[in-house]
């Protein structure tokens, strides 16, 4: 598996049969629109335009822009709804390869339960939304981090993530891609990988 940053929430997450991006912007982002083909586009706010700029999107991709349970191209998606001060995002479960990754959208309050925290299970990697303002800021983010306790943690939506790599107890190695396999991700702590977003 592989994991790209475009910037902001989206992603693109490769797996040995599919290729899955989430949250695509436009232009007026200020940031280089993610294109590309896609075998699954993940939204997590249907409502935002900002995060459903789907024309730099080919291909003719399973869309999943809602809350519930989706098996495709193995790939299990899993979308919970949470709630915020002007509705819900949904931040979503990606399950492939046995690997587990929680993608925390853009949200700023993380309200799960901790009972619908444990129905996730353990968390291979979480992608979790670090610059403050309208999301959550490198504290809030930290804990979040320390609740859930990845094997490895991705922030998003930063300008620079040296806040929350502050927070997170030291420097975290940057990266171009993530390539991840089950067997080589830590029993033990968190990993910090910052990944360089693609221009």
């Amino acid at each position: 598996m592989q994991i790209h940053y475009f910037g902001l929430s989206s992603f693109k997450i490769i797996t040995r049969e599919a290729t899955i991006i989430t949250d695509p912007f436009d232009k007026s982002s200020g940031l280089t629109p993610p294109r590309g083909n896609a075998d699954i586009l993940i939204l997590s706010d249907k409502t935002n335009p900002l995060y459903t700029a789907t024309s730099g999107i080919s291909g003719e991709p399973f869309l999943i822009n809602d809350p519930g349970e989706y098996d495709t191209k193995g790939v299990t998606v899993t979308g919970l709804p949470v709630q915020q001060d002007d509705g819900y995002v949904t931040i979503f479960l990606i399950e492939s390869e046995d690997i587990k990754i929680l993608n925390l959208a853009h949200i700023k309050d993380f309200s799960l339960k901790e009972d619908e925290l444990e129905a996730l299970g353990q968390i291979d990697v979480l992608v979790i939304p670090v610059g403050g303002g309208k999301v959550m800021d490198a504290s809030d983010a930290s804990k979040i981090v320390n609740d859930i306790q990845p094997s490895i943690v991705i922030p998003s939506h930063y300008q620079k993530a040296d806040a929350f790599a502050k927070e997170m107890g030291g420097k975290g190695e940057d990266m171009e891609k993530l390539i991840l396999k089950k067997k080589d991700l830590a029993e033990e702590g968190t990993k910090l990988v910052v990944l360089t977003p693609l221009r």
